[in-house]
């Protein structure tokens, strides 16, 4: 395990729960798509601008629809997902639909997304913080 996924792994455990292991979920995405530029392009690319561009503005965030996960990350990633958190595809879509807007928010309380892992995992320990 690295050091993103064991910080990853602290944060979800503090907050518990469903919420904990969807935040860490949301964070394997982000983290396998070259951190979250790389993941919200790929939303922009499936044609979810607006949406990227609600989580990271102040107010409320665009919610997504599972379908649009699927259609943004495909469905081998969200396989490897439920595989690894024993989970079905339905399911992990689902949560990811609810769960990764917010995750995005958090990370970016400025309405900038962290360029690089270290940047991202300081913004993780600081969401970590506020909780």
């Amino acid at each position: 395990m690295g050091l993103f996924s064991s910080i990853a792994g602290s944060v979800a455990a503090k907050m518990g729960g469903e919420q904990g292991r969807m935040f860490q979920v949301a964070l394997e995405i982000i983290e396998r798509n070259g951190g979250a530029p790389g993941v919200l392009q790929k939303f922009r690319d499936a044609g979810m601008a607006e949406e990227v561009d609600s989580w990271l503005a102040n107010g409320e965030n665009l919610p997504l629809a599972p379908d649009q996960i699927e259609v943004a990350l495909g469905t081998q990633v969200l396989t490897d997902i439920a595989q690894k958190f024993h989970m079905s595809l339905d399911e992990v879509a689902k949560t990811l639909a609810n769960y990764l807007p917010k995750v995005v928010d958090k990370l970016s309380p400025d309405g900038k997304v962290p360029q690089t892992q270290s940047d991202l995992m300081a913004q993780a320990l600081s969401a970590w913080r506020r909780m």
